[in-house]
């Protein structure tokens, strides 16, 4: 149902090209309050940062598995 909306969102291999340009554009702009600080607070930020990243990253190669195997019918 998607597909007529965004036909570009057909195969596995966009969605992983997309995927990835949302993890980089993230992951830099998530990590500018770590070399913000110093100290303790830059490793409680560091700390905060990998892990909202691992998390976004299971949920993006969550997806892109479910596209490639055919349970996302977008």
């Amino acid at each position: 149902m998607l597909t007529v909306y965004l036909p570009f969102l057909t195969s596995a291999s966009t969605l992983g090209v997309i995927c990835l340009l949302v993890f980089l554009a993230s992951s830099v702009i998530l990590t500018i309050p770590v070399f913000a600080t110093r100290g303790a607070t830059q490793a409680i930020w560091l700390g905060a940062v990998g892990f909202a990243l691992t998390v976004e990253v299971a949920i993006l190669v969550a997806l892109v598995a479910l596209q490639s195997s055919g349970h996302l019918n977008w």
